[in-house]
């Protein structure tokens, strides 16, 4: 854990607010208490007990009651510290945040100790008081929450966060520091329409596009050691982001094995006269991304000629599956069913597959991979921006069918349109953005399920703007 403190004034909260911005968790361990309050029957007790009963109220304890007491009597203000920090501190080693803002650092060293680093926020003792007056406190309670940097007794490595001048100042002096914690192969604010067959998207808080097998293990254990949300993308052919863009890492997959198109797999194999995927043949995206999912189309699917796949999990261990490990079925893997449970430790990022192909004529390979265009060209709207079927087939019935009877080819809501050549695909008209797409897929769900009693689901990902702390689903 790292550590924001500092005395009463100094600016602690806000130097907090920039770190939260910056794409960090934080603990605030004042709220925290305030909860405890609310909620802990021990602490309540043990209030009560060297407080008087009307210390408890609905709310957990009377704060403005024992606030009285406490700023006015230093003694009664170490007694209250005493039975709420062992209390506090168990709870915080619970949750075991990144950052904790902690103004209990001055008075409680044993949990500056646990700290691997502390960030003291200072600032003059006369900027301290003028802050504090103008937030409404009073100058007793200013004067009773002096506390001289000296008294700052801790092991752990401190950093001084100087707030005597600007917010801008501060929040500089602050991202400064961050930088250190954060590889360097990781990019700040980095548009994520371009990477994205939609073209649709806001923008990644952080982004890296690894290059070896060390780098993914060194962003992996980033996103482990400070929780960072992170997603796998490989040519973001299935992929749909917020318009808030992604408050986590995307891992841009090029230089793997997996990274590698579905298209040049294909290629390669009918190359040598080897057959048994050539009707995926113009489906887009990479191997990595076809496996997760399961890709297939006019009977074949990805997992009927796979061998072996090879993963990296979060920790960094490397997993080969074969085929049967693999659990394929239906748009899905065991890839795809880790990524659910958003567990940083479950996930795995797919990195290479062994394929087992069938020896074919190089003419009918070909030939059955040109008619397969030939349909995608006539059936599919390749002229403008989409991310492939949008839901999956239920049932052996088909999506496009089913959308296509409920009159909604062509329906379009701002510059996102149901494909008037194929009903299961939104298509970018322009500047169509998540929400409109998410409005589509919303009426067609509503009124497929009103018309024919089907419940559509989704094929396309859809990755939050402020995910939960792990991976996210990858494609």
């Amino acid at each position: 854990m790292f550590a924001i403190t500092g005395p009463i004034g100094s600016g602690k909260s806000f130097v907090s607010s920039i770190i939260r911005e910056a794409g960090f968790e934080v603990l605030d361990a004042d709220a925290l208490a305030h909860e405890l309050y609310k909620k802990n029957s021990e602490l309540q007790k043990k209030i009560a007990q060297e407080f008087g009963d009307e210390a408890i109220d609905e709310n957990g304890i009377n704060r403005k009651l024992v606030s009285n007491i406490v700023f006015s009597n230093p003694k009664k203000l170490e007694l209250l510290e005493s039975i709420v920090y062992p209390i506090l501190l168990n709870e915080i080693e619970k949750i075991n945040p990144v950052f904790v803002e902690a103004a209990v650092l001055y008075k409680c060293p044993e949990f500056a100790k646990r700290m691997k680093e502390i960030w003291v926020v200072e600032a003059s003792e006369d900027l301290r008081k003028e802050r504090l007056l103008g937030r409404g406190i009073e100058d007793g309670r200013v004067e009773a929450q002096r506390v001289e940097s000296g008294e700052l007794r801790v092991e752990s490595f401190v950093r001084k966060v100087d707030n005597n001048g600007t917010k801008e100042e501060c929040k500089s002096k602050v991202l400064e520091l961050l930088v250190g914690l954060i590889p360097n192969i990781v990019f700040r604010d980095i548009s994520l329409k371009k990477y994205t067959t939609f073209k649709i998207g806001g923008v990644a808080r952080f982004f890296a596009e690894p290059e070896t097998m060390e780098e993914i293990k060194i962003l992996l254990a980033w996103c482990l050691e400070f929780k960072i949300p992170y997603f796998v993308l490989g040519k973001g052919s299935n992929v749909l982001f917020d318009d808030n863009g992604y408050k986590g890492l995307i891992i841009k997959l090029s230089k793997f094995n997996a990274a590698n198109t579905l298209h040049s797999l294909i290629q390669n194999a009918a190359n040598q006269g080897l057959g048994g995927l050539e009707k995926l043949e113009g489906i887009p995206g990479t191997i990595g991304g076809a496996i997760f999912m399961n890709a297939g189309a006019h009977g074949q699917q990805i997992s009927d000629c796979i061998k072996s796949v090879t993963s990296i999990a979060a920790n960094g261990e490397i997993i080969t599956r074969t085929k049967k490990e693999c659990e394929f079925s239906y748009r899905t893997s065991i890839f795809k069913k880790l990524s659910t449970l958003n567990s940083q430790l479950s996930t795995q990022t797919i990195i290479s597959a062994e394929f087992n192909f069938t020896p074919m004529p190089k003419e009918v390979i070909n030939k059955n991979r040109k008619e397969v265009l030939a349909w995608r060209k006539a059936k599919q709207p390749l002229q403008y921006p989409n991310a492939g079927s949008v839901f999956k087939n239920p049932n052996s019935q088909s999506a496009g069918y089913l959308i296509e009877k409920c009159g909604l080819k062509g329906f379009s809501i701002g510059d996102a349109q149901i494909s008037e050549l194929h009903a299961n695909f939104i298509v970018n008209k322009g500047q169509a953005t998540a929400k409109d797409v998410k409005a589509l897929m919303e009426k067609i769900v509503q009124k497929v399920k009103e018309v024919h009693g089907v419940e559509l689901e989704a094929e396309i990902i859809y990755p939050p703007s402020s995910p939960a702390p792990g991976p996210s689903s990858k494609i």
